[in-house]
């Protein structure tokens, strides 16, 4: 039987997955958008699995403050501006990031979490200073994650795009936008 870890840890890798498509967004802070609401929902799944009340304007401000400190999201999300080119090397820079971000998010809140804290007790300098290890070594999973995810086959792509239209993470405006761009690389 699977622990709680154990669970966290899927939890973890399968948000990072659905931010590293969210990165991949080529509309230039949409991708943003859609990896906070991506965050936002493991926070409520890690807060569900280690039965901590969660309190989504708490969850809100612990994702800006760790992740907010992430500067170079934005850059990547700008980076997109750029017409052609840009949509290629921001595209893949913010899904890699998208990934660091959440995969360091999870791991702060797993061990908060898992040591007894809930979201209103969490001392976010300390957080910020895990944040930063966690990140650096978000970026590597995402990177392994990137070459063996099954976002590397574009019908899964479009499946998640699908679902992030059904959630009402994206509009009808970029939902059609983004499947055009799969579909034409079919």
């Amino acid at each position: 039987m699977e622990g709680k870890e154990q669970k966290a840890d899927k939890l973890i890798r399968e948000h990072m997955i659905a931010a590293m498509g969210a990165g991949l967004i080529p509309l230039p802070f949409a991708d943003w958008a859609t990896t906070t609401a991506v965050q936002l929902n493991l926070v409520r799944k890690l807060a569900e699995l280690y039965e901590v009340p969660f309190l989504p304007g708490a969850a809100k401000g612990i994702i800006a403050s760790l992740v907010g400190a992430t500067a170079v999201r934005g850059g990547s999300t700008l980076v997109k501006l750029i017409p052609g080119v840009g949509w290629a090397i921001g595209g893949l820079t913010a899904s890699v990031l998208a990934a660091g971000t959440t995969y360091a998010l999870g791991k702060v809140l797993q061990n908060h979490f898992s040591s007894g804290g809930s979201l209103v007790d969490l001392n976010i300098t300390a957080a910020q200073k895990a944040y930063q290890r966690a990140f650096e070594e978000g970026k590597k999973v995402s990177q392994e994650l990137e070459k063996n995810s099954p976002l590397a086959d574009p019908y899964e792509q479009l499946r998640k795009l699908h679902d992030l239209h059904k959630a009402g993470i994206l509009t009808a405006e970029e939902y059609e936008a983004q499947k055009r761009r799969i579909l034409e690389r079919l």
